[in-house]
């Protein structure tokens, strides 16, 4: 097919082989590639019930047919059993990586099985080979991936740190400081053996109409540079004042959404004092991932990327932190050791929330004092965590697992959807935001209905209700679950103005295909339900808000925030389901599987 290459390459370390077959065209034609083609090897492929950390699981990283054809196609997805969920984990990652996997000639990679010895894995010009890691296990991303480049020439590589070598379960995979970042893929890595996927080469992928995607690029990047020149100059950072004023923003482990110390670490304050340069994905015009130097002081770095919006939220403001300079660093720490920012930051944000309510003392901490703000105590437990060593041994499990060692009033303070911790949207102020958190199909996750751009940037419930915009969300979640498999960066495309017909239109030019609108919506809804299907497989757990959002008001000192009506979320809910054509467990009726062709 015209947008892909045509290969898939399929590793089992345990054997220690690697295989090329043709990718499946008619799973290409079902959910397209990236997210939706990962969903469908993970169903085939995974035994019912494997640990998330068994060689039979798979890990499957997976290009779309935009990727690398054009602006805002630098993205890959990675899919697996989430050793922090349980669910399926998609997580998409931007960089350089993935137009270099797809021109080394591939369209996927599968990996089974578990090497006897550290290894990683060489891909160029359609040909793959798996080489001795021994020197590399134990460093951190950004020496792995500094030597790789120097023993490779001209590639481009996707690592782990010591945090997926130990197997924390919020492991992430990295490359140029650009994470994989939830779900625990990185720990799935690092369960196979697998340090490093070193990819380059010079394959050309076939595309049906170069003239109409070189106009729908073009005009994508153009119309993005006009309407986004903060988003340009600033990155996701931006976001911060936005939510701090509308009192939206998780303070102290969501006890409120206003930080009354927000301009000590916004995105101005990065700029004015710590900013280096712009960079950005490959041939991405806004260049959103803007570097910072801390010059001298006890957190002195050279040069990290970011911090993003969530990495303030969950370092700053949820932990009560106003020291920039720290976050800047506790960032550098989690990208070189390789492990999601939102999971390590509110777990230090419920410690403090515990120690603070008289829950855990510092003695549970191996005598670590975790008080809101303090923090040179989470600059001291990022590595403990990564290493597994002593209460980080613990606290690798994620915060949900970690609290059974303390009973249910520590498991309560925890702020969750699935077993993910939240990111940086306080629901009692955005009840449709938080809705959509909660019936993630990959556990709290915002990327997956981006709605907050509809309830909070918009408005657009403000006068009915979100109740009345049900249709909305689900639109969302279909429309990103096809951003996902096409590939290309939800960002970036929503400042471009890319819509369903836009879409549609980059498809077809892709491949040749002549979808219409109603056949690509068909597609998200199929990758939607497919990866309900999944989870509830596996065992998904109930789609439900954190419990204290029903039982405690914001304690801010700013309008709302009351409690949640549980009446309420349960009811939106059994709407959420009827319009889906699920029936009241959130199980997909039998005729709606008929329609989606997966009866």
């Amino acid at each position: 097919m015209n947008g892909y290459t045509g290969h898939t390459l399929w590793v089992d370390l345990t054997r220690g082989t690697t295989t090329v077959a043709a990718t499946d065209d008619q799973a290409l034609k079902m959910v397209l590639g990236g997210r939706g083609l990962g969903i469908a090897l993970l169903t085939k492929l995974a035994p019912v019930g494997v640990d998330p950390l068994a060689p039979e699981n798979p890990l499957i990283l997976a290009t779309g047919p935009y990727t690398g054809s054009g602006v805002f196609s630098a993205f890959f997805n990675v899919t697996t059993k989430s050793p922090l969920t349980g669910l399926a984990a998609a997580s998409h990652c931007g960089g350089k990586w993935g137009p270099a996997f797809k021109r080394s000639g591939f369209d996927a990679l599968v990996i089974t099985g578990a090497a006897a010895r550290p290894c990683y894995l060489v891909l160029e010009n359609g040909r793959a080979a798996l080489k001795d890691a021994d020197h590399l296990w134990g460093l951190g991303t950004l020496a792995t991936e500094a030597k790789l480049k120097a023993d490779h020439d001209g590639a481009e590589v996707a690592c782990i740190g010591p945090a997926g070598e130990n197997l924390v379960k919020f492991a992430t995979l990295m490359n140029s400081h650009r994470a994989a970042g939830r779900g625990g893929v990185g720990a799935v890595m690092g369960s196979k053996k697998l340090k490093a996927i070193v990819v380059k080469g010079r394959i050309g992928t076939d595309i049906f109409n170069k003239e109409k995607l070189k106009a729908i690029s073009s005009q994508g990047g153009k119309k993005a540079m006009e309407v986004a020149q903060a988003f340009a100059k600033f990155g996701s950072s931006i976001a911060f004042d936005f939510f701090n004023a509308k009192h939206t923003l998780p303070t102290r482990n969501f006890r409120g959404g206003h930080f009354p110390d927000g301009s000590l670490i916004n995105a101005q304050a990065l700029k004015d004092k710590y900013f280096v340069k712009d960079r950005g994905c490959l041939t991405c015009p806004l260049k959103c991932g803007n570097v910072h130097q801390v010059k001298d002081g006890p957190y002195k770095l050279e040069e990290v990327e970011g911090p993003e919006y969530e990495t303030l939220m969950s370092f700053g403001s949820n932990c009560g932190n106003s020291n920039l300079e720290s976050i800047l660093m506790a960032n550098l720490l989690c990208n070189d050791l390789g492990m999601d920012t939102i999971t390590c930051g509110n777990i230090f944000a419920w410690l403090m929330d515990l120690q603070e309510s008289g829950i855990i003392t510092a003695d549970d901490l191996d005598g670590t004092a975790m008080k809101w703000g303090q923090h040179e105590s989470m600059l001291a437990l990022i590595p403990k965590i990564a290493a597994r060593q002593g209460i980080g041994n613990l606290l690798a499990e994620g915060s949900y697992r970690a609290a059974a060692r303390w009973g249910p009033s520590a498991l309560a303070r925890v702020i969750h959807a699935k077993k993910q911790e939240y990111p940086g949207y306080e629901s009692r102020r955005s009840f449709g935001t938080g809705f959509s958190l909660a019936t993630s199909s990959r556990g709290a996750c915002h990327l997956r209905a981006q709605l907050y751009v509809n309830e909070l940037f918009v408005g657009e419930f403000q006068e009915k209700g979100f109740e009345a915009h049900m249709d909305t969300l689900l639109d969302k979640e279909h429309f990103l679950a096809i951003a996902d498999s096409l590939l290309t960066c939800k960002f970036g495309m929503r400042n471009a103005g890319y819509t369903w017909p836009v879409l549609t239109d980059l498809h077809n030019a892709l491949t040749g295909a002549d979808l219409k609108i109603e056949d690509l919506k068909r597609i998200g809804e199929r990758i939607w339900t497919l990866e309900r299907l999944y989870n509830l497989r596996e065992g998904v757990e109930e789609d439900m808000l954190p419990s204290r959002f029903f039982a405690e008001d914001l304690a801010d000192e700013q309008p709302g925030g009351d409690r949640i009506d549980k009446d309420r979320f349960v009811a939106a809910r059994r709407m959420y389901y009827q319009a889906r054509g699920w029936d009241l467990l959130g199980r997909p009726e039998a005729q709606k599987l008929l329609e989606l062709g997966l009866a």
